[in-house]
């Protein structure tokens, strides 16, 4: 992906993501999934990264079977070896990374006195640690190859606080931190980084705590839009920040949620 100065350009070029190797951590479920699935049929080649190693080649034959090019690499993001070694695989088969999706991610809910620090590390972890660590070292292909986009999917939780939630809410905060420090560091180098924070989605990862009745309501009640969100409310911003239309787009938080942060 590289700057286009042809202002008259057309719209379907401007969104266009068609051959774009885009590598998607998370992908094994999910909003990873779901962008992963939506993207491919775009014309995207996806990489599919994921320590979930039965869901990983179930969602990459899924894939394939659409017609979508598809390279499919069992990595744990908290393992900074690993991740390097999956960049290499990836610069190996396709020659470079246009965009990277970070999805990986876990949630920890308990009260503060009794939180559970083996919890608490393991949101850490994954949810900042294992961003920075992807970052890092696709951030290093992408100065190689003189550009890209990444975009690190965040959470209204990370601008706001709630009861029971030490570890996930700080996690997603200090992660739209990273983006923006990422952002200014890499912003002449033509590398843009962005983060998408989405309200409660309907996902695995959020199934059971939508399952308790009060919890539910209290999220309803606290979006104006009266839904939950679902992950084809993700695609557009994503396809954005993916494609020529978000060049001059970099350091931006841009909240999915239905109208959460706004009241």
């Amino acid at each position: 992906m590289h700057r286009r100065s042809n202002f008259n350009m057309q719209i379907e070029n401007l969104f266009n993501v068609k051959d774009s190797v885009i590598m998607i951590t998370g992908a094994s479920r999910g909003i990873g999934k779901g962008l992963a699935l939506e993207l491919g049929l775009m014309g995207a080649k996806i990489v599919l990264i994921s320590r979930d190693q039965n869901n990983l080649l179930g969602t990459a034959q899924e894939l394939e079977t659409k017609g979508i090019t598809t390279l499919a690499i069992s990595t744990d993001v908290t393992d900074s070896d690993q991740v390097k070694s999956a960049v290499d695989q990836v610069v190996e088969r396709f020659g470079r990374i246009d965009g990277l999706i970070n999805s990986a991610g876990v949630v920890g809910l308990q009260p503060i006195a009794e939180f559970d620090e083996a919890l608490w590390d393991q949101v850490m972890a994954v949810n900042l640690k294992g961003t920075f660590l992807t970052c890092k070292w696709v951030g290093a292909q992408m100065l190689k190859q003189k550009g890209g986009k990444i975009i690190n999917i965040s959470s209204v939780r990370g601008l706001q606080g709630r009861r029971n939630d030490a570890a996930y809410a700080p996690s997603k905060g200090a992660v739209n931190l990273l983006t923006k420090s990422l952002a200014i560091e890499w912003a002449e180098d033509n590398i843009n980084v962005n983060a998408i924070a989405p309200t409660f989605t309907l996902t695995d990862i959020n199934r059971d705590l939508l399952a308790n009745e009060e919890a539910s309501n209290w999220v309803l009640s606290r979006i104006p839009k009266k839904r939950l969100g679902q992950i084809e409310d993700l695609v557009g911003s994503v396809i954005f920040l993916l494609s020529p239309a978000s060049d001059f787009v970099t350091g931006h938080i841009l909240y999915v949620d239905g109208g959460w942060t706004a009241a």
